[in-house]
């Protein structure tokens, strides 16, 4: 059986720093701590790997070797006790049944003061998996409120919608690629890609998140236009062919950098739209 963990961080100034990145210069004085805790079920497991996951040496008695790294057995009893970021990676699909899947969204969105991030494989079903998730917390009501902060999603979607990927008449799951290098065993070498599909929920306005179209697919480069398939904030996909001309230089750059899963920076859908600019006509 597979060790599913929750992971969670504390931050210092993190609330102050929402849209800025977690590095030197972001402001961010301090990592406080992170803590690794089974989902369900699964302590003796993680009870057994905990000296050799943390300490030097395999011994309680040695140095940590990540200061602020924590495994633990359970959650945080207090309901006050909240963490500013809380992940969740490849666990929902881990879990039995719909009614443990909304035990453990619940608890963890219970303890996330600012971002709860949710991740499965970039398969149809990890994808239902995450929008089921995102429907309970943003429709559902919580067992104790005591953050009255309403939730919305703050990455990848740009919308509080139903997914338009799932609704289309050829369901397709919402995905993302990452690139890694594996473990360097003779016959396994060279870098891989792995799919996978995510939703970060934020505590707070959607006011606060940046509600530009995502790209959803490889952005398809060609002389003189570039194809972009779009999530656009009302709720529908678009699939936008970009041009120079008919759209400005500046969008156009900037779409031929972009890479899938990358924000277009525009701020409505018209705005794809071919400029009333006509083309000269043919001699």
């Amino acid at each position: 059986m597979a060790i599913v963990l929750a992971v969670i961080f504390l931050f210092d100034n993190l609330r102050e720093k929402r849209s800025v990145p977690l590095t030197k210069q972001s402001g961010i004085t301090r990592f406080k701590h992170s803590c690794c805790t089974p989902v369900k079920n699964q302590c003796y497991p993680l009870i057994v790997a905990t000296p050799l996951l943390v300490f030097t040496g395999g011994s309680e008695n040695g140095k940590l070797y990540i200061p602020g790294v924590f495994f633990r057995q359970f959650l945080p009893v207090s309901p006050k006790v909240q963490f500013n970021v809380v992940v969740s990676a490849f666990s929902l699909s881990e879990l039995p049944s719909k009614a443990d899947r909304a035990e453990i969204v619940q608890t963890l969105w219970r303890k996330t003061s600012d971002f709860l991030i949710l991740v499965e494989n970039g398969t149809k079903a990890g994808h239902c998996l995450l929008m089921e998730a995102r429907d309970l917390v943003l429709k559902g009501k919580e067992k104790s409120p005591l953050d009255p902060r309403p939730g919305f999603v703050f990455a990848p979607c740009p919308h509080e919608l139903p997914c338009p990927q799932l609704t289309a008449s050829k369901p397709l799951a919402c995905s993302f690629s990452q690139a890694y290098h594996p473990i360097p065993f003779s016959w396994s070498k060279k870098p891989k890609e792995e799919k996978f599909s995510m939703v970060i929920l934020a505590r707070g306005s959607p006011e606060e998140a940046n509600r530009w179209p995502r790209i959803t697919q490889p952005v398809l480069k060609r002389p003189r236009h570039v194809h972009c398939h779009l999530c656009c904030p009302d709720g529908h996909m678009q699939h936008a062919v970009l041009t120079a001309r008919r759209h400005g230089r500046d969008l156009y750059r900037c779409a031929r950098v972009s890479s899938w899963g990358d924000l277009l920076p525009v701020t409505t859908p018209s705005e794809l739209l071919p400029s009333p600019v006509e083309d000269p006509p043919e001699s």
